[in-house]
């Protein structure tokens, strides 16, 4: 095997012709999936793709790995050089930065921006400062408006010292207050001034980035689209830091783009005076629903005045489809003032008194519920009853809820009782915190035989400290139980029955502990054999043996994927219909679209509604620990997430079990840790309307 060739230093790296030099890198050659071999004159798109993707996906990859990625990023085709680049900063190792910064000097500017992106990746929740100089030379030199844009955002999630943080503030400054900047370079400026925001040090202090981002807010409202995405950053981050003055948010609330307007409506609460009342009823009549969430949030904070409570009032009675009346609901918990406090009581009551037994319309009755719980207890529970009897499982899990605001333990202790897991994890916490551990141990452990992971973790976490005899028996059965299906969405709860085994075990299950020193995930074997050595006093050595990877998609899967739509019928109405970016996240779009041909997703529910966040579904048992099998890595990439991503839900790097979720406004914060493999192209609508436990009745595929 030949030494790996050097770098070469010009200013635009151009790619050798002699192909004498593929020969050279049999190791390279070796893993490649492309069937024509390492000479082939030139890759399509999805080959080059996938001779990256085979390496990308056996990671943790090791030095060999590494170095053959690396090749791949002095090939003559520059497809396959970006998506190098792009898998190596995935790795997030600032170690590889002098792997990566000479492809910012790369021919062609796409592998130029993805180099920027990696170079930033590479150093993510690192201090970063080396990677700086590079970005700042390449800056200085660049021309193209997209590797400049990629370029001033990448500057943008560096943590730079004081003299680096002049000359990055003041280049970002100098190209924000060019009014001919082009909007690819507007909107990287923008989001790297947004992120200088968010660090602590001199760049966060600097006037120069507020005047910037000040000079951004202001471009021209052409319409909605990539020009309003500037405008609606630059908002966000002079809201975030307390900047944005009245004028500026009365402004926002008239511009055409309506995330624009969201982004007003969210600092609403800045406006002093009689003003924030006209501009909060602009906003809550707004005809998009994100501005109309937003106000409503906002209204439902602060004193109860008769006119605000008044605005909660109305919109609790409207039949607005959108999350503003259950915000608005939620609110009426806080006493109003009379005569309008009486008023209030008798609408909640009214909503709480019949939750309808079928289709999605109870969302109004558990949020009543659960505020005349808070403000006319002894009305509250004339009702609790029929929600805890109700035949819908999302219904009496909110019940819990209810319940344990009332302190009722006969309800809670009918619902630890319930069939469905959910609504025993909403029970089980309240019914321990009123009736105390020493009561409830026994239905704790009797709760270990269950299946479902969510409960699992729970009720171990709860039974954490108690001296039940039978307690470590019962871990230990339902951690070998859950282990059997080899399911990595099991990891968070094996690993807190691990932890209830470490007080309530001991040597006696050592034996039945040993075989998992070989487990299929690295951290359960860890653990296994910390816990083994405290037991047996003899040092034991995990020796975790992963299970086999998902299979990748081939070169007509990705072509597949890139001609078709993925449509999400809903029982509720409507259709969510998705486009895939299999270049983009190719595993985890494969993954979405394999099991979308397969029916998996086929009367799932969204589970999790967070107003103004996301929503989230495609769980088997409507819970966070319950997917599709294996994880999938992370395939963080250079789109944000905008309004109408769909991205792949985890709880840590590498844990993407094929549950998703939708973006409902922009959420920039979630920019280079969540992965995103789709986007909604018509049926935001009904994204909009989604509440918790709203079912997908099919899913097809558009070809």
């Amino acid at each position: 095997m030949t030494e790996q060739p050097p770098y070469q230093t010009v200013t635009r790296i151009t790619r050798p012709t002699d192909r004498s030099r593929w020969v050279a890198w049999p190791m390279v050659c070796a893993v490649s999936l492309i069937v024509a071999g390492c000479g082939a004159d030139r890759l399509t798109k999805a080959e080059a793709l996938l001779d990256v993707l085979a390496l990308e996906d056996a990671r943790p990859l090791g030095a060999q790995g590494v170095q053959a990625l690396v090749g791949r990023t002095t090939s003559e085709d520059s497809d396959t050089r970006r998506f190098a680049v792009r898998a190596l900063g995935r790795l997030e190792d600032p170690t590889l930065l002098d792997r990566l910064t000479p492809l910012l000097s790369d021919e062609d500017p796409s592998v130029r921006a993805s180099a920027a992106w990696a170079v930033a990746q590479a150093v993510h929740g690192a201090d970063g400062a080396e990677a700086i100089a590079p970005l700042l030379r390449a800056a200085g030199a660049e021309t193209v408006p997209v590797a400049r844009g990629e370029l001033a955002r990448s500057l943008g999630r560096v943590r730079p010292e004081e003299g680096d943080s002049r000359a990055v503030v003041g280049l970002l400054a100098e190209w924000a207050a060019d009014p001919e900047l082009p909007v690819e370079v507007a909107l990287g400026v923008a989001l790297g001034l947004e992120g200088l925001t968010r660090f602590p040090g001199p760049a966060a202090s600097d006037d120069g980035l507020y005047g910037a981002l000040e000079s951004l807010a202001t471009r021209p409202a052409r319409a909605a689209g990539a020009e309003g995405r500037v405008r609606a950053v630059a908002l966000l981050a002079l809201g975030q830091r307390g900047r944005l003055t009245d004028t500026q948010v009365g402004s926002a609330l008239q511009d055409p783009d309506p995330d624009v307007r969201s982004v007003g409506a969210r600092f609403l609460a800045t406006v002093d005076g009689p003003e924030r009342e006209s501009l909060v009823a602009i906003a809550l009549a707004d005809e998009a629903p994100q501005v109309r969430v937003e106000a409503m949030r906002v209204t439902s904070t602060g004193e109860r005045s008769a006119g605000r409570c008044q605005w909660l009032l109305a919109a609790a009675v409207s039949q607005d489809p959108s999350a503003a009346r259950l915000v608005a609901i939620d609110a009426l918990s806080s006493p109003c003032p009379e005569p309008m406090g009486s008023a209030v009581l008798d609408v909640l009551d009214s909503l709480a008194a019949e939750p309808p037994e079928e289709g999605d319309g109870w969302h109004p009755a558990t949020h009543a519920l659960n505020a005349l719980a808070r403000t006319a207890p002894q009305r509250a529970t004339i009702h609790l009853d029929i929600h805890v009897r109700h035949e819908s499982p999302f219904v009496r899990a909110q019940a819990a809820g209810t319940a344990a605001v009332l302190g009722d333990a006969t309800a809670l202790r009918a619902l630890a009782d319930d069939p469905d897991p959910n609504v025993r994890t909403a029970a089980f916490p309240a019914l321990v915190e009123l009736e105390g551990l020493p009561a409830t141990t026994p239905l704790l452990v009797d709760a270990l035989g269950s299946d479902d992971g969510q409960l699992l973790l729970t009720v171990a976490g709860l039974l954490t400290g108690t001296d039940h005899a039978d307690a470590g028996t019962a871990a230990i059965e339902a951690f070998e139980r859950i282990s059997r299906a080899r399911r990595q969405t099991a990891r968070d709860p094996r690993m807190a029955l691990l932890e209830l085994l470490s007080e309530s075990g001991g040597l006696e299950l050592a034996p039945r502990l040993q075989p998992y020193l070989e487990d299929y995930d690295p951290l359960v074997a860890t653990r296994v054999a910390a816990l083994l050595t405290t037991w047996t006093g003899e040092p034991a050595e995990a020796r975790p043996q992963p299970p086999e990877r998902l299979p990748l998609p081939s070169a007509q899967d990705v072509a597949d994927m890139a001609a078709s739509r993925v449509a999400l019928h809903m029982a509720s109405g409507g259709t969510i219909t998705v486009e895939l970016l299999p270049y983009l996240a190719p595993t985890n779009a494969y993954r979405f679209f394999r099991l979308a041909s397969e029916g998996h997703f086929d009367g799932l529910t969204f589970h999790r509604v967070v107003p103004a966040f996301v929503i989230q579904g495609g769980s088997p048992a409507a819970n966070e620990y319950a997917g599709d099998g294996p994880f999938t890595r992370d395939e963080i990439g250079r789109i944000s997430h905008w309004r109408g991503t769909v991205g792949l839900s985890t709880r840590g790097r590498d844990t993407g079990d094929g549950q998703i979720f939708v973006n409902l406004v922009h959420n920039i914060r979630l920019d280079h840790d969540y992965t995103i493999f789709g986007r909604v192209v018509s049926g935001m609508e009904y994204v909009d309307r989604v509440r918790a436990g709203d079912v997908i009745q099919s899913v097809e595929i558009l070809r």
